[in-house]
């Protein structure tokens, strides 16, 4: 990403509401612990997201799932699943398309298709929409803003995609210190998240900080 990107992003979210753009939560309540949202990108996929959802329940730990649309539609009972067992949903495109060559209207439309197959399975429209690689123009995002939707982004990423064993994501895992109100990025097409959620688990990571989902930071529910 750069320079002036990078600088881009952090004006914008230094500006807006976490309803519109959220990249770290705001502060928690001194009472409370303090938050972190666990993010999961490009899934479902048929062997990796039950096992990640198998140790997200042994943990007690919520999160939020940003799916493509083609693959919830050949795993709708992963999609059903993710929402029964209390996490949250969000929109992550129909293709996962390069953003690059990816128009506006290509990309509205892919947004729109995958709410509406959400909706049909669910019963809700998800709020929070990532977009492929965090990547937007300003169309797309004002687009998205006309739709009422938050466009969720990460303050911490392992880069699990490029990760090529257990051992480097428990080397990750054990030495990651969050802030309050981080989202973290990882990814539920690929074997290392479960990893990464047992490995802080262990470390007592989810008895300092409470796992929540994007919509907890940003105070939003589903549209029905």
């Amino acid at each position: 990403m750069s320079f002036l990107r990078q600088f881009s992003k952090r004006l914008l979210t230094a500006c807006l509401p976490p309803q519109r753009l959220l990249t770290r939560g705001g502060r928690s309540a001194a009472h409370e612990r303090p938050r972190l949202a666990l993010t999961f990108d490009d899934g479902p996929h048929p062997i990796h997201t039950p096992q990640l959802l198998d140790v997200l329940r042994s943990t007690h730990v919520c999160a939020t799932f940003f799916v493509v649309g083609k693959d919830a539609e050949q795993h709708p009972d992963l999609i059903r699943r993710i929402v029964k067992e209390g996490h949250e949903l969000g929109n992550h495109t129909w293709s996962h398309s390069e953003p690059s060559q990816t128009s506006p209207q290509h990309f509205l439309e892919e947004t729109r298709r995958t709410d509406s197959l959400l909706q049909e399975l669910t019963g809700t429209i998800p709020t929070a929409m990532r977009p492929p690689k965090g990547e937007l123009n300003w169309t797309k995002l004002t687009r998205l803003w006309r739709q009422q939707k938050t466009v969720a982004l990460w303050s911490a990423d392992p880069r699990d995609y490029k990760m090529t064993s257990f051992e480097e994501m428990r080397a990750w895992s054990s030495m990651f210190l969050p802030a309050d109100g981080d989202v973290l990025l990882f990814h539920d097409n690929h074997p290392w998240a479960a990893t990464a959620i047992e490995t802080m688990f262990r470390r007592g990571l989810f008895e300092k900080y409470q796992p929540v989902t994007v919509s907890v930071l940003t105070r939003r529910k589903a549209i029905a």
